[in-house]
């Protein structure tokens, strides 16, 4: 995936808002180079994870690259947590999205970007859960979702959906918990948006240019092409 394809497609949705949004993102990563670049287009934005991820030094990196491509406003350098807040950043971490204390109704929009595919299903119905809670009605979820097997990304020889020739049991030998993938195909989560009051408004998947493996698990396969998607785009509403 491409980084700056996929903020281009957050910053659309935002750009539809009838007015200038309050953010939440979950799983903001390390360098925020797209919370950055969003940053123009937002009231605020509220950036949880799990563990402590930010590194000052590759956001501060961000900031120059993205103000010398003048696609951000110089506000100044970024050397502290406290330096995001120039850029309407409250970053916060440890945090859990599950339980993220906001109150109800006061989220715009929701931003993912390749961090649903690491979180069992278990604790994404917990987040959507609580995304129903602080979304407003009519509010919408961006979510970019990497349907790939993430070790294709760095080893040229295997295919980009080679983890679903695996078993369940099988795979869980492989699937090391300090890189986990649940391998959930793009039709199981558009049922958990819609098991938790969220409709899919707008859609962009990705598809393989190589061949899947000849030899898929059972477990896999069904009747929606859209098993074979390697990312997407999604965009729900809430209703």
């Amino acid at each position: 995936m491409t980084e700056r394809r996929r903020w281009m497609q957050h910053k659309k949705v935002i750009d539809k808002a009838d007015k200038t949004p309050v953010v939440f993102e979950f799983g903001a990563g390390k360098h925020l180079g797209q919370n950055l670049f969003l940053s123009s287009a937002i009231k605020k934005q509220y950036l949880v994870d799990l563990n402590f991820m930010l590194d000052l030094r590759l956001c501060e990196l961000a900031r120059l690259e993205l103000v010398n491509d003048q696609l951000l406003e110089d506000k100044g350098e970024i050397a502290s947590v406290n330096d995001l807040l120039k850029y309407g950043i409250d970053y916060r971490a440890p945090a859990d999205a599950a339980d993220s204390l906001f109150p109800d109704k006061s989220i715009d929009i929701c931003v993912s970007t390749a961090t649903l595919e690491h979180i069992p299903e278990e604790v994404i119905c917990k987040i959507l859960k609580e995304l129903h809670r602080i979304i407003k009605d009519g509010g919408l979820v961006s979510a970019v979702i990497d349907y790939s097997d993430h070790y294709s990304h760095t080893d040229s020889s295997i295919s980009d959906l080679n983890f679903l020739k695996y078993s369940e049991d099988d795979w869980k030998s492989y699937n090391h918990r300090c890189h986990y993938q649940n391998r959930l195909r793009h039709d199981r989560y558009v049922e958990l948006f819609e098991q938790h009051g969220f409709e899919l408004s707008e859609l962009e998947l990705d598809f393989p240019d190589n061949e899947p493996p000849k030899e898929i698990s059972n477990f896999f396969k069904n009747k929606n092409s859209t098993w074979l998607a390697v990312a997407s785009h999604c965009v729900f509403t809430k209703v």
